[in-house]
């Protein structure tokens, strides 16, 4: 772009005008309203720019130009400061040079002296020259769409040489990143919501569904049959014909399904308490909005579906030992997780109400999330003259759901989880004390942890599908919460690399296994194909 023949002293409202629109105080005309008020003893140039005295050193210094105490804590501060230090320091150099060579009115001169040496050095200025433009280059070159601000944040455009910024360039690039939208951030981190990972989370909630819906189907089929009397005639009469009955076909089946859930089971307890553990280490015991948008539905997705999947297993009888203890340490991690997270935005719940300040607190991870260490760890979002506003309604959604939702299921898989435990504690008492006095009861059914009658009592049986009807209600609404990644934009759908791909494979095992398995039982019914010529036994299994 073209630059100005003669450099400003001093411009205002950096990032937020054209170019042409820059209100400047040029040396040619030092006495301009304009220039008054910039150069205003008690105004904020200096007293909000510069609050040690020296601008010099507070310039060069990007951890502290571009924070703010609402990157740090969402609690408190409302995201001013850095955007006031920002707009004095990247008119210091020029400052600086015209004030060593005495070209600034006395009323002028006097503003500046107390912040700005006379006897800067040229290495002095470059330092605060790369503090001001590096930042902004870098940040673009993050972000998502670079396009949208390549060449206004490239740096024959943001400087005039190696120690004057170019204030239109500045401008023009400041100005493209803070309307830029999504298209300026960068995208989270894939390793915990990328395209593949989030695949994978969805999938888990579906298979459970599906699940539930096998079960049932199953369950009517079953309830649809004919009278015992009736199945007994017309099991003799198909044996005689060497035709395996029906109901045994279907037995087959449900118990090759059921044997499916467990290892499926198996898989995500796997999975989520892995994911947990790597958790851990997440950064989680800091305030980060950031990480609790990506992590506490991960966390929630740790107990609702393996929950969901669990009380299906205690239904049917497979809820043996092994599958009890891991689905607890699933729980027991993921619960560790979540509340770890949930406490920090206790006191937003508390302390903040709706409107402005709540917002502010959850925007906190828009920061976060643009945060490089070419701005000292921080975002150049955060210096945006109207600051960085973008996705105010959807953050709103995220962070009621995150508040009201996740609490709702915790709280309901527990105590499932509780009563199931319950359950299968009274059943062990009972079977101990039969054998202590002797009972002749099957050894077999009572190591069950449900009878393997499929009849249950009408009471059981109706709370059995409320349960499970509630459990489909929360896949919703963990659904909505899983969204989270996509309606705030943080996962690139196009990026299917080598850890996405890995992350889908996770349930391929248990559903090969299945596929397999019912692929023999429907050679063996069908077409009489002897296991052994498959190369497994004669039985199935």
């Amino acid at each position: 772009m073209a630059q100005s023949q003669i450099t400003p002293i001093f411009c205002n409202s950096i990032g937020n005008t054209t170019a042409a629109a820059l209100q400047c105080c040029h040396p040619n005309n030092q006495t301009s309203s304009i220039c008054q008020v910039d150069f205003d003893p008690n105004g904020p140039t200096f007293l909000g720019g510069c609050s040690s005295g020296d601008c010099i050193a507070e310039c060069q210094d990007i951890g502290l130009l571009y924070s703010s105490v609402a990157q740090i804590d969402p609690y408190f501060g409302n995201g001013k400061a850095p955007i006031r230090r920002y707009q004095t320091c990247a008119n210091v150099p020029a400052m600086a040079g015209y004030l060593s060579h005495n070209a600034l009115e006395p009323s002028i001169s006097s503003s500046v002296l107390p912040f700005v040496s006379p006897h800067t050095t040229d290495d002095d200025l470059r330092k605060v020259t790369r503090a001001i433009t590096e930042c902004l280059t870098s940040t673009c070159e993050n972000a998502r769409n670079r396009s949208i601000c390549s060449s206004q944040c490239s740096a024959v455009n943001l400087l005039i040489n190696s120690t004057t910024p170019n204030v239109e360039g500045l401008n023009d690039c400041l100005g493209s990143l803070c309307n830029g939208h999504y298209g300026s951030l960068p995208f989270a981190d894939a390793d915990v919501i990328g395209i593949g990972v989030f695949t994978s989370y969805i999938m888990q909630c579906i298979f459970v569904v599906l699940f539930w819906f096998g079960l049932l189907a199953f369950e009517i089929y079953r309830r649809k049959q004919k009278p015992a009397e009736q199945r007994v005639e017309t099991r003799k009469t198909e044996e005689t014909k060497g035709v395996q009955p029906q109901k045994q076909r279907t037995s087959n089946h449900q118990g090759l399904f059921e044997g499916f859930l467990v290892e499926f089971h198996k898989s995500q307890c796997y999975f989520s308490a892995t994911i947990q553990i790597a958790s851990l280490s997440y950064g989680i015991f800091e305030t980060d909005m950031l990480v609790t948008f990506m992590l506490i539905p991960l966390a929630t997705n740790g107990v609702l579906p393996v929950m969901f999947a669990f009380i299906l297993l205690f239904r049917y009888g497979k809820a043996t030992m092994d599958v009890t203890l891991l689905t607890a340490a699933c729980w027991f991690l993921s619960s560790i997780v979540y509340w770890i997270l949930y406490a920090h935005i206790i006191p937003i719940n508390s302390d903040i109400g709706p409107g402005e300040r709540e917002f502010r607190a959850y925007r906190q991870f828009m920061y976060k999330l643009s945060a490089i260490d070419a701005c000292g760890g921080y975002s150049a979002l955060a210096v945006c003259p109207d600051k960085f506003t973008v996705g105010q309604r959807d953050i709103t959604k995220a962070s009621h759901n995150i508040r009201v939702l996740t609490p709702i299921i915790w709280s309901f898989s527990t105590v499932c989880l509780i009563a199931v435990l319950a359950a299968k504690t009274a059943r062990w008492v009972r079977g101990r004390n039969n054998r202590r006095q002797g009972s002749q009861e099957d050894p077999d059914n009572a190591a069950q942890d449900n009878p393997s009658s499929r009849n249950l009592p009408l009471t059981l049986s109706i709370t059995y599908w409320l349960t499970t009807l509630c459990f489909v209600a929360g896949i919703c609404m963990q659904l909505s919460l899983l969204s989270i990644g996509t309606s705030l934009n943080m996962m690139d759908g196009k990026d299917w690399g080598f850890g996405q791909i890995v992350a889908i494979t996770i349930w391929v095992p248990p559903l090969m296994a299945y596929l397999y398995k019912e692929m023999k039982e429907v050679l063996r019914v069908r077409y009489h194909v002897g296991l052994s010529t498959l190369g497994g036994p004669s039985a199935v299994h």
